[in-house]
C-alpha cells in the first residue's frame, strides 16, 4: 500500500527538527540577538532580564553578549559592561578582580551554560559605539582566549563557562590590528575541543569603513550587517526604486558571489532595530515590514543569506509583538541548510 505524505507535513517536520537541534551555521533561518545593554529602558520598557531568562525560547539561535568595550583597562585587562545585569560602574557591589576593572559575573556563567544546553551559541561582542579600542592584537587575543575560552587564567569573568566565540562590532577606527587579532583567534580555535566562531557587525554601506578589510583578509564566519543608523541603506529604504545598490544587501550578496570575502562561505545576516528607540527612529521598520524583507532576501539569496540579527533583546522581548519571534516564524518555512561548513 502506497502512503502519500503531504508536502506541508514534511516541511513542518523538517522545520521542527531544525529548531530542536539548535544552531546550524549552514542554515539560512537563524536569528541572532544582542543582549546586555538594556536599551529598552530608554523607551520605558521593562529592564532586560538576566541572560538565562531567554535561553528556553527557541526563536533565538545566537546570543551576542554586549559588550567588552575597553580592550585594555586597569592592570592591562579588558573591561565589560552589561548594564543592569553586571556593571561595576553603576553597582559597586559587583565584584572585580584585584588590580583590574574586570568584573566577575558568576551568574552569567551559569546562564551561558544553560543557553548552550538549549542549542544556542553565545558570543562575546567586542566594541560598541563608545568602545576604547586600545590594545595590541597579540596580547588581547591571548587574553580573550584565556579569560573566556579554553585558555588558563586566575581571572575568569564567567567562571568555567566557555563562550562560543567573539564578535567584532568596531564602529570606529582601531589602534589594534584587526586582521592579526582575527588570525590569532582562528589559530586558538584550532587548538580547542569545540567549534568556535568569529563574527563581525559591519555597517550596511559596502565595504564597511572599519571592518571591510577584516572581512576581505581574515576568516569570519558570520557578518551581522547593521541595516540601521546608516541612512540610505537602512531597512526603512528597502524596496524603494532609488535604494542604491551600492548600499544594500544586493551588493553584499554580489561580493559574496565574486569571492570578495576571505571566507567564501561566510553567512550574511540582515540586522534591524527591534524597537523605535533602539537607534535612529527613522531606521526602524515594523515586524510585518521586516518579515516581508527577510522572506524575499532569503528566497532570492539563499546561499549567502544566514538569517536575521536584531538590536537588542530588551526591545525584541519588551515590545509587542515579539520581534525575534516574528522573524523566526517568517524564516522557518523557507529554511534551507547547505552541506559543508564555514
Amino acid at each position: 500500500m502506497n502512503i502519500s505524505i503531504p508536502l506541508w507535513f514534511l516541511l513542518a517536520i523538517s522545520s521542527l527538527a531544525q529548531r530542536i537541534s539548535g544552531f546550524d551555521i549552514n542554515c539560512n533561518s537563524n536569528v541572532a540577538v544582542y543582549w546586555g545593554q538594556n536599551s529598552g529602558a530608554s523607551g520605558s520598557l521593562p529592564y532586560q532580564k538576566p541572560l538565562g531568562a531567554y535561553c528556553d525560547d527557541d526563536n533565538v539561535d545566537v546570543i551576542l553578549l554586549s559588550f567588552l568595550y575597553i580592550l585594555k583597562g586597569a592592570g592591562g585587562y579588558p573591561v565589560l559592561n552589561f548594564a543592569n545585569i553586571c556593571d561595576y560602574s553603576k553597582n559597586t557591589s559587583v565584584p572585580v578582580f584585584p588590580g583590574t576593572e574586570l568584573m566577575h559575573c558568576s551568574d552569567m556563567g551559569a546562564d551561558i551554560k544553560h543557553c548552550q544546553s538549549k542549542g544556542k551559541i553565545v558570543l562575546l561582542s567586542i566594541g560598541g559605539a563608545t568602545a576604547q579600542l586600545n590594545s595590541d592584537a597579540d596580547t588581547f587575543s591571548k587574553q580573550v582566549w584565556d579569560l573566556f575560552m579554553e585558555g588558563s587564567s586566575p581571572y575568569r569573568p564567567f567562571d568555567d563557562a566557555i563562550i562560543d566565540g567573539v564578535d567584532l562590532d568596531f564602529e570606529q577606527s582601531s589602534q589594534m590590528d584587526l586582521i592579526q587579532f582575527a588570525n590569532n583567534m582562528n589559530q586558538f580555535y584550532k587548538t580547542g575541543t569545540r567549534k568556535y566562531y568569529l563574527t563581525s557587525a559591519p555597517q550596511c554601506p559596502y565595504p564597511d569603513a572599519n571592518l571591510g578589510k577584516l572581512l576581505s583578509q581574515a576568516h569570519v564566519d558570520m557578518a551581522f550587517i547593521q541595516f540601521y543608523n546608516s541612512g540610505w541603506c537602512d531597512n526603512s529604504k528597502y524596496g524603494l526604486p532609488h535604494w542604491p545598490e551600492s548600499m544594500n544587501y544586493y551588493m553584499w550578496d554580489e561580493a559574496w558571489h565574486n569571492g570578495s570575502f576571505a571566507n567564501p562561505n561566510i553567512k550574511l545576516y540582515v540586522g534591524a532595530m527591534a524597537g523605535t528607540g533602539a537607534g535612529n527612529p527613522s531606521s526602524y521598520v515594523a515586524p510585518d515590514f521586516f518579515t516581508r524583507e527577510l522572506k524575499e532576501l532569503q528566497g532570492n539569496h539563499s546561499e549567502s543569506f544566514g538569517g536575521a540579527m536584531m538590536w537588542d533583546m530588551s526591545w525584541a522581548y519588551g515590545a509587542t509583538p515579539n520581534y525575534a519571534a516574528s522573524a523566526k516564524q517568517a524564516l522557518m518555512p523557507g529554511s534551507k541548510c547547505a552541506s559543508g561548513g564555514s
